[in-house]
């Protein structure tokens, strides 16, 4: 994205994946830093690393953000504004979301001050969350104009199947974004395309499952998740569901992505989406790309697999 996170024109972001290549290339990368497993009792940091070759201190992190507490367990996290709002000039990228899927915590980080030493300006403390919406362990986060939807793997006991959280541009909670799951076993990664009104998410698992180390046997248990659901997104409820990895016992789906169509006129469909599958047996472990897309009449089936 074009530095200070906007375009040449309107808001944060851009009108198409094509003008994003055009964009020049990042100066600041952000990463986090995990200290969960080492037996170090320390905080996770966000880390601010410089990209920018012509600069002195290029490829070296030059600022650490400690989090207020110990064992957040930092994942995915998610800007504020993003291309959703690129219509809208009065949205900025300023603000990383940073969950801490053990924790349940949400730190915003204000990276607009100083992009450099970006600083702590909310922490959305896990205890509300759950009290407020029955939800935990978040993950994937994504912008939604002014609204911000975070998936979430389980409920405030840490079973599944989760749902998603709904945040408004002022970081309040507003509650839970679904209106039905539809069956949905569990929760874990989503991509959305609101102008063809299509959501699409796999499936990881409970909290309680995966939080004490993963068991390949729970696999085979069907503890993990292998299905991908479509979701009206206008309506906010899935319509179908396809299984990645139907001949493979121990299979779990993991992330997904849309793979947008050109034409934007309706009636549309939800057409396709990329879905990475974890697949493990006795005679090792592998994974495998799974392209899936919906059919006039409502089903799903698989396009293309590789390994």
């Amino acid at each position: 994205m074009a530095e200070n996170g906007k375009s040449h024109c309107c808001g944060p972001g851009y009108a198409s994946p094509a003008e994003a290549m055009k964009a020049p290339r990042e100066k600041i990368l952000y990463t986090v830093a995990l200290y969960i497993g080492t037996g170090i009792q320390k905080p996770d940091y966000l880390a601010t690393i410089d990209a920018d070759p012509e600069s002195p201190t290029y490829s070296q992190v030059i600022s650490r953000l400690e989090m207020p507490g110990i064992g957040d367990e930092l994942h995915h996290m998610g800007w504020n504004a993003c291309s959703s709002c690129h219509h809208d000039p009065t949205k900025q990228r300023r603000y990383l979301i940073v969950p801490g899927v053990r924790s349940s915590n949400l730190h915003i980080v204000d990276c607009g001050i100083d992009a450099k030493a970006p600083r702590l300006h909310k922490v959305i403390e896990g205890a509300e969350i759950k009290s407020k919406t029955n939800l935990s362990a978040p993950h994937t986060v994504h912008c939604l104009g002014a609204d911000i939807i975070i998936s979430m793997l389980g409920d405030a006991r840490g079973n599944a199947p989760g749902g998603f959280l709904q945040l408004n541009e002022n970081f309040d909670i507003v509650g839970r974004w679904e209106n039905d799951l539809g069956g949905m076993k569990f929760n874990y990664d989503f991509w959305y395309q609101p102008r063809h009104n299509v959501m699409v998410s796999s499936e990881w698992a409970a909290p309680n499952t995966f939080m004490p180390g993963f068991d390949l046997e729970e696999v085979g248990l069907l503890k993990y998740g292998r299905e991908i659901h479509f979701w009206d997104f206008n309506a906010k409820r899935v319509e179908i569901w396809v299984r990645t990895g139907w001949c493979r016992s121990k299979s779990v789906s993991i992330t997904t992505r849309i793979r947008a169509t050109v034409s934007s006129a309706p009636p549309f469909r939800p057409t396709s989406s990329i879905g990475a599958s974890a697949t493990a047996s006795g005679s090792g472990k592998r994974s495998s790309m799974s392209r899936t897309y919906a059919i006039p009449n409502g089903r799903s089936r698989c396009l293309a697999s590789s390994a």
